[in-house]
Formats: structure tokens, sequence, C-alpha cells
């Protein structure tokens, strides 16, 4: 192969397969293939990574519903604890259900 190849999309196909030493019909040889192969690797794109089991439980709790249900218990416990039966645990249990079920 010749040197670096300047906008191959603006090439015609003769050109490209000047440039790359191939032929439009039968394609690279094996040999040639095998050495493009070892040389440059596989031709697929990179995996990106699996996300951690702590990355998906952060995931799943920022999500607009679970954002939305934790107000809702912070403001049910607040409510509760700013009202007349402040004392009473039971008057809790809202905001704790909510908590516990997310």
């Amino acid at each position: 192969m010749t040197a670096s190849l300047q906008d191959p999309d603006q090439k015609t196909p003769e050109e490209l397969e000047q440039h790359f030493g191939t032929n439009l019909q039968k394609g690279f040889t094996s040999a040639q293939a095998a050495e493009i192969l070892a040389r440059d690797g596989p031709n697929e794109l990179e995996k990106p990574p699996k996300p951690t089991l702590l990355m998906l439980f952060v995931l799943q709790l920022t999500g607009f519903v679970i954002i939305l249900l934790l107000v809702a218990a912070v403001a049910s416990i607040t409510v509760n604890a700013t009202g007349p039966a402040k004392d009473d645990i039971l008057s809790y249990t809202t905001g704790k259900a909510i908590f516990v079920i997310v």
C-alpha cells in the first residue's frame, strides 16, 4: 500500500482499488486479508464495558418516578412531623412505607 489516503470518500473505486492493491471483482487474497487482520484487528466496534451492580442500582434510583416517590415520602414524613399527631408513631406509616417500597 502507498502513503495515507486523503478523502477516500471522494475517490473513484478504481483509485481505491489501486491504493489498496486489491481487485474489485475478487477482493483481497487470503494472504492479504490475513495480513490486514493481523495488522488492524477485526472489523468490529469496541463493546462498552458492562455496568457494575452498584451502577445499575444508582441508575435505578435516579429515575423520574423513583425521585418523585422519594420526594413524596419526605413530604409525608415532614407533614406528619409538623402536624398535631406528631407524637403518634403510626402517623409516619405512609412515608415509611414509600421508602421501603422504593
